[in-house]
């Protein structure tokens, strides 16, 4: 295996999942210091600004000879690539004070960056905060706040209920189910409510669902809803019938409220006015659902979980996955428990996925937050590995 920073040739045959060309970048010249935030405009300073490093590109050219590993010098980093070196190189003021720069410019992975890093930090009002500028800002569903602990687990802050599959046909009973469902349950606990298996709604459920949502919205209860497409589609077919009910609508509205969909909303409410002459309800910006996919099954899958900080001091995590490489051959990790991987350990990380790529092997890491994520990408892991991170793009 070549060291980092010199050129070597590597047999071909070893490494017959690489590209033909792989760019890795890789912070070496100037590694020791660390990249500032350019001063903002109108602040004055007398101290004089620093250039920033020079990036150096780890670059694998494959050519008759074998695979040729050599530095070459990049363009300078995005802000986001930015924080996300000063989160791994452990200068997190640093990279928060950036972070809300970019948040200001709108770039949505700056705010998934934001909300991871309030998260591991248990900053649970900023992280509310944060959320409610984001479904302003985005017309959207935020994250919803997750807790981590001191061994970097992350999970709920409450325990959550187990989600209420509702049954096929949404009636006064089901409603009533679902009512008892969410006042028995503290007001901090988040309860799921599963819509996919409805297939018919009459006009006592209808109208007793809208009741239950719009109370618990009102509330600022926390749901997570999934499957709710499947009901949404219905009530619109529904609707469109000629002797549609008027509770039908009522119901649809409010799941386009508790959803946070206003544009829908509103174009619904002047069809719901001129259909029944009516006027129809009116948009709230308290949001009380989240949506999420329906739960899969459990994967059952070999993955290496890890979990913690990756840091030169506490390397054994690699080591782990160097013995898992060797006895598989699909190599599948889970970082959903880590909270940062250091910047002095990504080369050794890097290392370790040539030699998976060199013995052929696939490599999937999975569940990472936001922070690692941006890592991952500008130190060109993203060519090794697949990456499956905790927010999708």
């Amino acid at each position: 295996m070549p060291q980092w920073g010199d050129s070597a040739s590597i047999p071909t045959d070893t490494l017959i999942q690489i590209p033909l060309y792989v760019a890795l970048p890789f912070f070496k010249k100037g590694k020791d210091k660390l990249p500032e935030p350019e001063p903002k405009k109108g602040m004055g300073s007398t101290r004089p600004v620093e250039s920033r490093p020079t990036e150096t590109m780890l670059t694998m050219d494959m050519g008759a000879g074998g695979i040729v590993v050599e530095e070459t010098s990049g363009a300078p980093q995005s802000p986001v690539d930015e924080a996300a070196i000063l989160y791994a190189s452990n200068q997190i003021e640093m990279a928060e004070r950036m972070l809300k720069d970019i948040v200001a410019a709108g770039d949505r992975r700056g705010w998934h960056m934001l909300f991871d890093l309030y998260a591991i930090q248990n900053r649970e009002k900023e992280f509310e905060q944060l959320a409610l500028e984001y479904a302003v800002r985005f017309e959207t569903s935020p994250p919803v706040w997750q807790k981590t602990n001191g061994n970097g687990s992350s999970r709920p802050q409450q325990e959550q209920a187990e989600s209420l599959e509702l049954p096929g046909l949404l009636d006064k009973k089901a409603a009533a189910t679902l009512r008892d469902a969410i006042e028995a349950t503290s007001k901090k606990t988040v309860v799921g409510i599963n819509f996919s298996r409805i297939e018919m709604v009459d006009e006592s459920g209808a109208d007793e669902c809208a009741k239950i949502l719009s109370a618990a919205r009102k509330a600022k209860r926390k749901l997570q809803v999934s499957g709710v497409d499947r009901l949404i589609a219905l009530l619109l077919d529904l609707n469109r019938a000629t002797h549609s009910r008027a509770v039908h609508w009522l119901l649809l509205l409010e799941l386009y409220q508790t959803l946070g969909q206003q544009e829908a909303f509103e174009d619904l409410a002047v069809d719901y006015a001129v259909r029944f002459e009516v006027s129809p309800p009116s948009w709230s910006e308290v949001q009380a659902a989240v949506v999420v996919p329906a739960a899969p099954a459990e994967p059952g899958d070999n993955a290496l979980p890890l979990s913690g900080e990756i840091t030169p001091g506490n390397d054994g995590m690699l080591q782990q996955l160097s013995s898992y490489a060797a006895t598989h051959e699909d190599i599948l990790v889970d970082f959903s428990r880590v909270t940062r991987v250091d910047y002095g350990s990504v080369s050794q990380l890097i290392s370790v996925l040539m030699q998976c790529l060199g013995s052929g092997k696939s490599i999937t890491l999975r569940g990472h937050n936001a922070l690692i994520h941006e890592l991952f990408r500008v130190m060109g892991i993203d060519q090794l590995a697949q990456l499956v991170p905790r927010h999708p793009g």
